[in-house]
């Protein structure tokens, strides 16, 4: 027997014995047979009951089906609300696993200066505009290896390790910044190695210059900031057809081509500016090469 018409008959049975239960309270109407009513009553409400199970059924799916999505929309905002706290919990100081500090500020993603941005000197420029403000840590290994460089026989390695001094002293003076030394290195062989294991404790960044580096710690899930991606990205935007006056210094590689310079440090390459040497001239980009090492200018004399 097919599923619907045995639970047309349940409804229809339950209305049944409904209608008997309370066609007992009915008062006596008239000369009709209390009797006969009763009956009457019974298989009309049991012909309601099996003629409007469909409506039933389908209020019913449909309350369910509400009441289903209901509870289970509830229950994944609570679990998201819940793992949202969990994870602002676990980002706060606790007492096992408080926040590092030094010279009584709290350490909290700082920005680590590298021997090598140090003695390229650009920070201290870049620090002067404000775009980098807060706290900056400079490991007692990067002073260390500062002074190595600062007592080279060689006279330029010293004369930018002193000059590595100036910046920081520089730096110290700069508004809006925080310098501190950090002495609490572990004990590793490379200084890169530690610098590392530093930022990756404090959940900091790195800033340098150095293109090895760079690339070591980007491969170690380390945030750095490279004082040569920012110079590279604020240079003059050249296209081809575009006029400039350039004035050529030297010559390039290829020997008919002649070299020159923008203010910004870009290289421009003339074609066939050989002969044109000391010579400041007007020039049309004819092409523009972004690299590693930064951007090229190739042009013709207009």
């Amino acid at each position: 027997m097919n599923i619907k018409v045995i639970l047309r008959l349940i409804c229809a049975v339950i209305f049944a014995i409904v209608a008997v239960i309370f066609s007992e309270l009915l008062p006596p109407l008239g000369e009709i047979n209390p009797t006969l009513m009763r009956v009457l009553i019974t298989l009309l409400s049991a012909l309601a009951g099996f003629l409007i199970f469909p409506d039933i059924a389908s209020s019913l799916t449909k309350m369910s089906v509400s009441l289903f999505n209901f509870s289970l929309n509830r229950i994944i905002a609570e679990v998201s609300t819940q793992m949202m706290r969990l994870q602002r919990d676990s980002s706060r100081p606790s007492a096992i696993n408080p926040i590092p500090q030094v010279g009584g500020i709290a350490l909290n993603r700082p920005l680590i200066l590298d021997t090598s941005a140090i003695i390229d000197g650009r920070i201290l420029d870049i620090a002067k505009t404000g775009f980098i403000s807060g706290l900056i840590l400079i490991p007692n290994f990067i002073l260390i290896e500062l002074q190595q460089v600062s007592d080279s026989s060689d006279n330029l390695k010293r004369s930018r390790g002193r000059r590595g001094f100036e910046i920081v002293s520089e730096l110290k003076k700069v508004a809006g910044l925080k310098i501190e030394i950090w002495d609490k290195d572990g004990a590793s062989k490379a200084v890169d190695e530690r610098l590392l294991r530093l930022a990756k404790s404090l959940h900091g960044k790195i800033i340098t210059t150095d293109f090895n580096l760079n690339k070591l710690a980007l491969a170690h899930g380390v945030g750095v900031l490279n004082v040569n991606d920012l110079a590279n990205a604020v240079k003059t935007v050249s296209i081809p057809g575009e006029k400039m006056e350039i004035k050529v210094v030297h010559v390039g590689k290829d020997p008919k081509q002649g070299v020159g310079y923008l203010p910004d440090g870009t290289m421009i390459v003339v074609e066939d500016g050989v002969g044109l040497l000391g010579k400041t001239i007007n020039m049309e980009v004819t092409r523009v090469i972004q690299g590693s090492a930064g951007r090229m200018i190739f042009g013709k004399k207009a």
